[in-house]
């Protein structure tokens, strides 16, 4: 009889939150999937596993919900995220239209207009904080209009998300005092009349794919939670992370101002770095195996995505930030069908801050950061910057 390998660790304390990476490389060493009683999960944290488990979505499923508590998991919910099959791939169309290649083109030259108009604000102030002031102002000024909801919705979208993704953990103080803000996002969706939305917007998009046929009504609401909820968060933390490895590593800074193009690999090597999303869990619908672990059906798996990118099997010298690394593999996006929908407008918002930096800032200056405590989402909350 095998002994099942098991570590007794609780992922979601203040200091792991601070600094999760010693407990990540602690369960990649010990096994492919490693029990935490803590939590009565799997997890995962070894490159080759979570991608193919993601991959496996018709093994490890979403629809059971994606949260590390039964309260959540036991919700019925009509959002992409917790859907599966056939249900999934026709909200998820819906869901990425607006979203896609060709739709962004129409607002790439926006974007890159504000990420340049910001980048010369913040380059005439002795200082400004690099969170609020730098990687809030695009993700805020895009999207929060591009989804189109009316004024008060757009306001509370940044609370709206902090709230999801802390409810999404375990049930900890942060995830129960998540709560009536959780409760606060629900209602609006479900009680936001349709007149009021800009009928150009993305939210207005999703009602009129409901009168076309091509999704189903009680799916609808499900889909403004799937804008509101975590299309602002992940990307502003992304940006964070990428302001404050450039800052602290100036001699890749340098590197990227005398070759533009690796933008788009310094922002794959800064989202690997720093995966905003910390984890999701899956449900086995059969018995089945990770790596060599024997996994029952009805167990639930945590896929962590700051661990799998930072694998030493997978990425050479993992700890280290490196713009010229191929990290256009990495997984902080997920992969597979369940794969951020919006990760082409993250990107793009990303690059273009970017080249707007690399065009006018010969220096990036950083302080110390305060590190965000969100249950499963990771980033910091504030630090000092300077451009030069």
């Amino acid at each position: 009889m095998s002994i099942r390998p098991e570590l007794s660790l609780d992922l979601f304390t203040d200091a792991e939150l601070r600094d999760p990476y010693p407990s990540y490389r602690e369960i990649r060493d010990l096994a492919p999937a490693v029990w935490l009683p803590q939590h009565e999960v799997w997890a995962i944290a070894r490159y080759q596993d979570v991608r193919t488990a993601l991959h496996d979505d018709d093994v490890l499923v979403s629809s059971q919900g994606v949260a590390l508590n039964p309260f959540l998991n036991g919700q019925k919910g009509t959002t992409t995220l917790m859907s599966d099959g056939e249900a999934h791939r026709k909200r998820r169309s819906v869901l990425m239209k607006p979203m896609m290649p060709g739709a962004l083109a129409a607002v790439r030259p926006r974007i890159e207009q504000l990420a340049d108009a910001l980048v010369a604000d913040l380059l005439a102030r002795d200082s400004f904080d690099g969170i609020a002031d730098f990687s809030r102002h695009l993700p805020v000024a895009v999207v929060s209009h591009l989804v189109g909801l009316p004024e008060e919705g757009r306001e509370s979208m940044l609370e709206w998300a902090a709230a999801t993704f802390n409810a999404l953990g375990p049930m900890n103080a942060r995830a129960e005092a998540s709560l009536p803000m959780l409760g606060s996002m629900i209602e609006y969706a479900v009680s936001v009349e349709r007149a009021r939305l800009d009928p150009n917007g993305w939210a207005a998009h999703v009602f009129n794919a409901v009168d076309a046929g091509s999704l189903e009504a009680d799916a609808a609401r499900g889909l403004l939670i799937d804008y509101i909820a975590p299309s602002l968060d992940t990307t502003l933390l992304g940006i964070g992370h990428m302001l404050y490895l450039l800052g602290t590593h100036p001699e890749q800074y340098d590197q990227l101002r005398e070759n533009a193009e690796l933008v788009p690999s310094a922002v794959n090597e800064a989202l690997r770095m720093g995966s905003p999303v910390r984890a999701f869990t899956r449900v086995a619908t059969r018995s089945t195996e990770i790596g060599d672990v024997p996994i029952s059906e009805g167990d639930r798996v945590l896929i962590l995505y700051g661990a799998a990118n930072r694998d030493e099997r997978h990425y050479a010298e993992p700890d280290r930030f490196d713009i010229t690394r191929a990290a256009r593999d990495h997984l902080a996006f997920g992969h597979g069908v369940h794969r951020c929908a919006g990760s082409h407008l993250a990107q793009l918002e990303m690059e273009s801050l970017l080249r707007a930096l690399v065009a006018s800032v010969r220096r990036i200056e950083v302080g110390e950061p305060r590190v965000l405590l969100s249950n499963m989402l990771c980033g910091y909350e504030s630090f000092d910057a300077s451009f030069r």
